[in-house]
């Protein structure tokens, strides 16, 4: 490459070269300390960025113990919220996006019915944000520095007003969020939130890295039953479990909780449904927060009729810039 590209006549490779034999140096050095503790692990190699499941199962629980969780024959409502963001388009100053959440309600083992909130335009600029509650500085300077992190900012601020009203409701017993409760950037206030609320709030997150470094997981995917092994106490619980006979793991954060962490994962189990280990009314709150095409394409004709935009052409940018090998990085 050097000799097709004449860099040396160009440029001084000296640096160049130099900092090419400290990076060789590190990996030298650091590829020893990469064998000892990688060095014949299964391992699950990444798909075009997608999140994976071993087929095979996450191998030996290596003495780590699971503890069956039994169905707790008790009538109680299970309230589980999931949202949805996109981004419409961008102006000179700012960005649109829209939002829409969803509620599902299930008891005594069927989801009972639902509600959804939304959609509702967003318009973020370095003003602030319109449409939604007022964002932390933290919050707004990390949701304009990127369009997909500024997705979750919106929908993580939409997602605490609704849990937060939830939370109000004494007739709730569970009340379950799509993901951790302990993300950097989804900061949840628990402490704050329905002080005089006697039921419970879990985080149920779909991916995780937990679920393949933890050594406990090995544990409860070799389980008979549904069955959960702690992997971190505190104010928020955390927890690898399993809610079927031949389910996935999944990650839990549990919060707020009055009661003993078994019975919580009791009453879960004998008043949700669960698809693959999955709560039904989770999986019914993605689908019913999720946007169509079609919707994608009535919400922007919506705005330019509202608003009296300009319509202004514009092309693929990594398309044009990288070619037709820019599918990822």
């Amino acid at each position: 490459m050097n000799t097709q590209l004449s860099i040396s006549s160009v440029v001084n490779m000296d640096a160049l070269v130099s900092l090419a034999r400290e990076f060789r140096a590190e990996f030298e050095v650091s590829s020893g300390q990469i064998h000892e503790r990688l060095a014949g692990m299964p391992f699950m190699f990444n798909t075009d960025g997608k999140d994976a499941y071993p087929f095979a199962g996450w191998g030996n629980p290596g003495g780590h113990k699971a503890f069956p969780i039994l169905p707790q024959v008790e009538e109680a409502t299970i309230a589980s919220t999931d949202s949805s963001c996109i981004l419409l388009g961008e102006s000179a100053e700012g960005s649109v996006y829209a939002v829409r959440a969803a509620v599902c309600f299930s008891s005594g083992g069927g989801v009972r019915g639902y509600f959804r909130v939304g959609p509702t335009i967003v318009y973020l600029t370095e003003e602030g944000a319109c449409g939604i509650p007022p964002l932390e500085t933290y919050e707004l300077k990390f949701a304009l520095s990127d369009s997909q992190i500024a997705e979750r900012v919106i929908r993580n601020g939409l997602e605490r007003r609704i849990i937060a009203s939830l939370m109000k409701s004494p007739q709730l017993s569970i009340v379950m969020a799509d993901g951790s409760l302990k993300h950097p950037l989804d900061p949840m206030p628990i402490g704050a939130m329905g002080r005089d609320w006697g039921g419970c709030l879990i985080g149920f997150s779909k991916s995780s890295s937990l679920v393949s470094s933890s050594k406990s997981t090995g544990a409860v995917s070799e389980a008979r039953g549904p069955a959960f092994a702690m992997t971190q106490d505190g104010p928020i619980r955390t927890l690898v479990a399993k809610f079927s006979p031949d389910g996935l793991v999944f990650r839990l954060d549990v919060a707020r909780s009055p009661s003993h962490l078994d019975k919580v994962l009791g009453l879960l189990l004998y008043n949700d449904a669960f698809y693959v280990g999955y709560p039904e009314s989770l999986r019914m709150a993605h689908h019913l927060s999720v946007f169509s095409r079609s919707e994608d394409t009535a919400l922007k004709a919506y705005i330019t009729k509202r608003y009296e935009l300009k319509n202004l052409p514009s092309f693929g940018l990594r398309r044009i810039t990288l070619g037709s090998l820019s599918s990822s990085g």
